[in-house]
């Protein structure tokens, strides 16, 4: 075999160069799939974590009615645990930035300085944590730092796993901006009569 390849120098070329673009080929299958199931983690973590922030949010806004204190407390006792758990999980894709002399006493996962994206979970945990003993002003002021954590891990976490554009127009097209209210209000009439009609033939709790 190797006399063969020695006496046809082009043989061997198109061999050892076809044996290199076989290689090539792999070792982009395998990034682009190592790229692919890191951005599938991602976006799995991104979703618990936005659930949890939203969630959080929510509990801050509507005191009772319509969420009743117990299930309040028991969601934000939940919530102390998951944005722990979140914060760790976290870690393990956004690494913390320097300079490592920061907390160069600490594990070295911990060195540095923590990831803009993990500091609003962590704000998060500190409000489910402090919420209970806090006064007015401060619950207050907690709603608007859970707003603003939700806001700005979103607008993060669309940077990192994000489409960069829409795969249709119609979903990139800009909304109206239009809240309820202005929604209710543009209802066709014969529509929300129709709907009253149904509502008393079905009775109250049924549906079809």
């Amino acid at each position: 075999m190797i006399k063969i390849l020695t006496a046809n120098p082009e043989a061997t070329a198109a061999i050892v160069s076809a044996l290199l673009a076989a290689f090539a080929l792999f070792a982009g299958w395998r990034s682009n799939r190592r790229n692919e199931l890191r951005r599938e983690d991602v976006l799995d973590w991104a979703n618990e974590s936005i659930t949890a922030l939203q969630t959080l949010l929510l509990i801050s806004i509507h005191g009772e009615p319509p969420i009743p204190a117990a299930e309040a407390d028991r969601r934000r006792v939940d919530l102390l645990i998951q944005t722990s758990v979140l914060v760790e999980r976290g870690r393990l894709f956004f690494r913390n930035a320097g300079p490592y002399s920061v907390g160069k006493e600490k594990h070295r996962a911990y060195r540095g300085k923590r990831p803009e994206i993990l500091d609003q979970l962590v704000a998060a945990h500190q409000i489910a944590c402090r919420w209970p003993s806090a006064n007015n002003e401060e619950r207050l002021r907690m709603r608007l730092v859970a707003e603003d954590c939700l806001k700005q891990f979103v607008s993060l976490v669309q940077q990192e796993v994000g489409r960069s554009r829409t795969a249709s127009s119609d979903t990139r097209r800009g909304g109206t901006g239009a809240m309820l209210g202005a929604r209710m209000s543009e209802l066709d009439p014969e529509r929300v009569n129709g709907a009253w009609a149904q509502g008393r033939r079905l009775g109250p709790g049924e549906h079809r």
